[in-house]
């Protein structure tokens, strides 16, 4: 008895395009699903990173103001008329007791020995936070001084500065804040888009 061999069938053509469509739809599907969860990630990973900015921001400044002084005329904030705006937000000037501002801090007779003036404020354009060290002088300039180079970036996420004494009202004022935002991610996915301010209150410790 001969026994027949059928002859192998392979997919058709419309076989395996209709495999591909689902392949694809169930590619898509999958992707659409966890989507969100990247971008929810990512978001959390931009925030840290401009928290964590702010906070560098904070760190490089806090030491000088804990040592500077909120007696009369050693410390100025800079309103806009003033010279703090357009390009600049957030403007301070406060002396220090410190070679070049970094250096060795000074006494005389056991009083500061005030070496500099420092300035700090916010790049609008850039959103950095800079800060100048100006040896050339221990009281803060009455207008924003108008050249601000060299100066050193010590935030780069910054989108809004302010500084405040408190009492508002010098020589009274015993304490100075300093409130910054941070940059918010800049993805499309409103949903996760958040923001947060960074609020210290610093108490110089040579009143």
């Amino acid at each position: 008895m001969v026994k027949r061999v059928r002859p192998e069938r392979g997919f058709s053509i419309v076989d395996v395009l209709v495999g591909l469509a689902l392949l694809a739809l169930v590619i898509l599907s999958i992707y659409q699903l966890y989507i969100p969860s990247f971008t929810l990630s990512q978001n959390i990973h931009d925030g840290l990173e401009a928290q964590q900015d702010v906070r560098l921001g904070l760190d490089r400044v806090s030491r000088a103001l804990r040592e500077t002084t909120t007696a009369f005329g050693r410390v100025r904030l800079y309103a806009p008329e003033a010279g703090c705006t357009g390009a600049f937000e957030g403007c301070i000037g406060f002396v220090t007791a410190r070679d070049a501002c970094t250096g060795s801090f000074r006494l005389v007779a056991g009083a500061p020995d005030w070496q500099a003036t420092i300035y700090v404020w916010r790049d609008t354009s850039s959103n950095e936070l800079r800060l100048r060290c100006d040896t050339g002088s221990t009281f803060p300039v009455g207008v924003w001084p108008p050249m601000l180079e060299p100066h050193t970036v010590i935030g780069t996420k910054v989108v809004a500065a302010s500084f405040t004494l408190q009492p508002a009202e010098p020589p009274a004022s015993t304490a100075i804040a300093v409130a910054l935002q941070e940059q918010a991610s800049s993805r499309s996915t409103s949903r996760y888009h958040t923001s947060s301010f960074n609020r210290t209150i610093f108490l110089p410790r040579n009143q």
